[in-house]
């Protein structure tokens, strides 16, 4: 009889460096229910399955160390966080522990990421064949997307020319397990003003 496979160990990176321009103030710190934005987003990720957190900071981050210094999480700081976002997606790469197994990668601007939609990408990513996982809804990619460690070394070699991580959707189309949800919180991220207020009215009518 064979026996059962064991649990992948799945890290957690949050992407949380960026300069939010588009917003004028850092959304990361952002009032979201009693907390803020970051925090959020963090709890949502250490209440759902995931083995460790890792947080890339840059922009402001001594401020938002502040906020979260309390947080079991890793903390990184991305020195280059003024080149994009491929750049933080690549320092948090780095970090994982060397236990994990693959490494669950989102952004800091989708607080409405509840922990039983990031647990419906792992349990699909623990199914699944290929290496990747990825949440759909309406047939739009969102987060958390679920990578195999097996691609790590290629995500950290990539160059601000290729597209960034999104290049690896089109390379190993064949690897990718899309997991069809039936809310939009997975795309809904914060970028304006109007972002915020919507993502206020959805946490609050939840």
């Amino acid at each position: 009889m064979n026996s059962p496979q064991p649990t992948p160990k799945i890290s957690g990176i949050i992407l949380a460096a960026g300069l939010s321009t588009r917003m004028g103030e850092p959304k990361q710190l952002l009032p979201f229910g009693d907390s803020t934005v970051i925090e959020t987003v963090i709890d949502n990720l250490l209440g759902s399955k995931l083995n460790e957190v890792i947080v890339v900071v840059g922009h402001q981050a001594d401020k938002i160390q502040a906020h979260i210094h309390h947080k079991p999480v890793k903390v990184v700081f991305n020195p280059r966080y003024q080149e994009g976002m491929l750049t933080s997606a690549q320092c948090g790469v780095g970090a994982i522990s060397a236990a994990a197994d693959a490494f669950a990668m989102t952004l800091v601007d989708l607080p409405l990421i509840t922990p039983d939609l990031v647990n419906l990408v792992i349990d699909a990513y623990v199914q699944a064949e290929g290496g990747i996982a990825v949440p759909s809804y309406n047939y739009r990619r969102g987060h958390p997307v679920i990578f195999n460690r097996r691609y790590a070394a290629e995500i950290v070699a990539l160059d601000e020319d290729s597209g960034g991580v999104r290049s690896l959707f089109k390379r190993y189309a064949a690897d990718i397990c899309y997991v069809n949800v039936d809310t939009d919180r997975v795309l809904r991220d914060i970028d304006y003003r109007e972002d915020y207020e919507e993502a206020l009215r959805k946490s609050a009518s939840a």
